[in-house]
Parts: C-alpha cells; structure tokens; sequence
C-alpha cells in the first residue's frame, strides 16, 4: 500500500486528492492512468494531518499526485509532487522465498528464465504463482506442504518463460490442430484442466492436484 499525506498550518474547509484541471488525484508516471480519481477526500488525522492510503495496482511504481486544499469558501490551493509505490515485501514471500526457489532449480533442468530473470522479476513471478495456487480449492494446511511450494517454483518459471495462463485457456478455442501427418483435435467444452484452474504449468499441477478439495466446488470441466 501507498500513502499520501501533508500537514498544514491552518484548519481547512475540505482537503480532497485533485489537480487543478479536475483531471486525477493520483495517476502513474508509467502510463498516465489515473489510480485515484479527482476529488477523492483525504482522511483527517492529529491536528492538522491528512493523508490517503491506497492499494498498489502493482508494485514498484511511481505515481504523480496533486492534494486540492480548500482554504476557505470556494478557494482553493494545490499540492503536487511525486511518490513511489510501494515494493516487495518480506510477508509477500511467504510461501516461497527467492531462496526457497533457488534451492528447488538448483536440481532441475531447462530453468534458463529462471537464470536469466532479475531478483525483482523472480519475486514477482514467485508472488503471482503463490497468488495462483493460493486461489484453488486447497485442503486446509498449517504448513506449506512441500508440493506446494515446488508447485509454485514451476508456475514462477512458465511464467518468467513467458507463459501467459490467460492467453493459453484462450488458445484452447482452437478446435483442431494439425502438424505433418500428425492430426490433434480438442473440443471446446473440455480443456486441458490445469489451464481452466489458471494454472500455467502441467508439472505444478500435477503437484497440485492431491491437495485439491473437489468439496469445495471445484470445477475441472467446462459446460457449454
């Protein structure tokens, strides 16, 4: 999370986040989208203390922001500056630290995106695979079971490779196939299952599924 905040030396009439076309309230450097929208209120802290606190859409970015402060009746003054998002965390490596995954590579094969990754990438990949699998029909666990965190090294690394399960469920549209003499056919209503649960990786899932608790509802096959 992010928090903007300023002090002031006399009472307001209101302090809201907003520039002074009406435009943003806080918007990315990075792509211009606004984030928090014109005339959102500021929350009042100790004495003369406002401050907004927002969820970064992800991490590291840096974002322009502007506070309207309204000084009396229909007058206004404007703050802008800039403020960086807010990083990685400790806690958001939880399940698997960078650590944890370079211990598992360090016994497997055919891992050059892994090798070839940044430290803030393999982070990011490590916390969207745990983000993953955490979002499945899973047995309650006290402790991460080992095939879990394995799990979630392999989905990290499809998805360093460029592995997008999006695209890939989409992809599963494609009725029939054919390579050389080899032809494949797949029906639409019946996709590969690791695909459907949104998981990237066929290996991962198979360390997936003993854990799964078809109880809670989990679905494995489309219905046209």
């Amino acid at each position: 999370m992010t928090t903007i905040d300023i002090t002031l030396l006399a009472a307001p009439v209101s302090v809201a986040l907003g520039d002074d076309t009406g435009a943003y309230g806080v918007r990315r450097n990075d792509t211009n989208v606004t984030v928090i929208p014109y005339g959102t209120v500021m929350v009042v802290g100790d004495a003369l203390e406002y401050s907004y606190t927002f969820d970064d859409p992800v991490y590291d970015l840096e974002y322009s922001y502007s506070i309207r402060v309204e000084v009396s009746p229909d007058t206004f003054e404007y703050t802008t500056g800039t403020i960086d998002g807010s990083g990685i965390v400790e806690e958001d490596l939880a399940w698997v630290s960078r650590l944890d995954a370079e211990t598992y590579f360090k016994d497997r094969l055919w891992i050059g995106a892994w090798e070839g990754a940044t430290d803030r990438d393999k982070d990011k990949s490590l916390i969207m695979a745990t983000a993953i699998v955490d979002r499945l029909a899973l047995y309650a666990f006290t402790d991460v079971p080992q095939d879990l965190k394995n799990a979630i090294c392999e989905i990290a690394l499809s998805l360093l490779d460029g592995v997008d399960p999006e695209k890939e469920f989409e992809n599963l549209a494609l009725t029939s196939t054919q390579y050389s003499s080899v032809r494949s056919t797949y029906d639409r209503a019946y996709p590969m299952e690791h695909l459907e649960a949104g998981v990237p990786s066929i290996t991962a899932w198979r360390m997936i599924k003993p854990y799964l608790d078809v109880s809670k509802g989990l679905k494995l096959s489309r219905v046209s």
